[in-house]
């Protein structure tokens, strides 16, 4: 048991993925006999599991952040489209809103000076 203890103890150190208390918390909760090791992976796996979902939850509001900016930029683009040109076709509709953050940039540049909706996206 002590062995088992010391490795765990510098699995622990090494890779801080638990808490040295954690780890004698439970161990000494585990009665002889029982499966530590079993007992131990399944905790890390859990904490595993649990910083996949934490990291999942962030990309997902990073790309909603995203893609919220991006159709504000081409709302804005549309909008000034229509105060420069008219309203637009559905086709530039459709362009605008499909173009990255770059190419709106671009385009929201490019609308000072160009003349007309083609010189503008092209």
């Amino acid at each position: 048991m002590e062995i088992l203890e010391s490795l765990l103890r510098y699995y622990v150190q090494g890779t801080g993925r638990l808490e040295e208390p954690e780890v004698r918390q439970l161990l000494q909760q585990t009665s002889t006999g029982d499966p530590i090791m079993q007992t131990f992976i399944d905790r890390y796996i859990e904490q595993g599991r649990e910083q996949g979902i934490e990291q999942g939850i962030e990309q997902g509001r990073a790309q909603g952040r995203e893609q919220g900016r991006q159709q504000g930029e081409a709302a804005v683009l549309l909008r000034l489209i229509e105060r420069k040109f008219g309203t637009p076709s559905e086709a530039v509709r459709e362009r605008v809103l499909s173009a990255d953050a770059e190419t709106l940039l671009n385009w929201s540049e490019r609308i000072l000076t160009a003349e007309s909706v083609d010189v503008l996206l092209h």
